[in-house]
């Protein structure tokens, strides 16, 4: 397949294909769509992958892929959709990803990603819609997620992540859906985070944003929760006093 030089869209998702990915793959220089999605494919993505300098959108999805996601990623600057997700991806997710500033869609949910969310995210300033839920990653949300200002849909729940939700969440102006439910986040939740325009509730579904089951249990017991998230905190584990909104 790697003779097909001109090829510019390469379509052959849902199938029953076996094997892994071929490193050829790298010497279609021309292309600029690439779909395998919904197949049976294993083994790890090519670092040739980064190879294809004309790509657009890139579907790997929903396949039993393992590995680590190549460095190599970070030299596709054409890339607008970015789909790894509902694979057996390990090891942690490459500072180069930074380099996709052209990107709108990045979905690498539903695998075994470990390690901190890089810092170099806050590039991808054409970003709409980012989820890494469902992972086991660590650390805490960087700050500059607050750069994100066209991002619309940002799922950060089923992880493992720590310390504080950052006061630059309250940046993300074009937000219409915040999930991040089910972590270990502490610390106080920031008051800019009211001025999201966020349905919040108790449980997915829908466009509903979710915070509970985390640690954000506040300093003291008369520090109130900001009032838009109060009544939808749910489990907060190691809290030893009930949280009200003071209405």
């Amino acid at each position: 397949i790697g003779n097909l030089s001109s090829l510019k869209d390469l379509r052959l998702y849902t199938n029953q294909l076996t094997g892994s990915i071929p490193e050829t793959i790298g010497n279609l220089s021309s292309l600029e769509i690439l779909r395998l999605y919904s197949n049976q494919l294993t083994g790890s993505i090519p670092e040739t992958i980064g190879n294809l300098s004309s790509l657009t959108q890139l579907h790997l999805y929903n396949n039993q892929l393992t590995g680590s996601i190549p460095d190599a990623i970070g030299n596709l600057s054409s890339l607008t959709i970015l789909y790894l997700y509902q694979n057996q991806l390990t090891g942690s997710i490459p500072e180069t990803i930074g380099n996709l500033s052209s990107l709108t869609h990045l979905y690498l949910y539903k695998n075994e990603l470990t390690g901190l969310i890089p810092e170099s995210i806050g590039n991808l300033s054409s970003l709409t819609n980012l989820s890494l839920s469902s992972n086991q990653l660590t650390g805490s949300i960087p700050i500059e997620i607050g750069k994100l200002v066209n991002l619309e849909r940002l799922y950060l729940s089923n992880n493992q992540l720590t310390g504080s939700i950052p006061e630059t969440i309250g940046n993300l102006s074009s937000l219409k859906l915040l999930r991040l439910d089910t972590n270990q986040l502490t610390g106080s939740i920031p008051e800019t985070i009211c001025t999201l325009n966020l349905t919040w509730g108790n449980q997915d579904g829908g466009d509903i944003s979710t915070i509970y089951n985390n640690q954000l249990c506040p300093s003291f017991p008369d520090i109130l929760y900001p009032t838009c998230v109060a009544e939808y905190m749910g489990t907060q584990a190691g809290c030893s006093y009930e949280q009200y909104d003071g209405e």
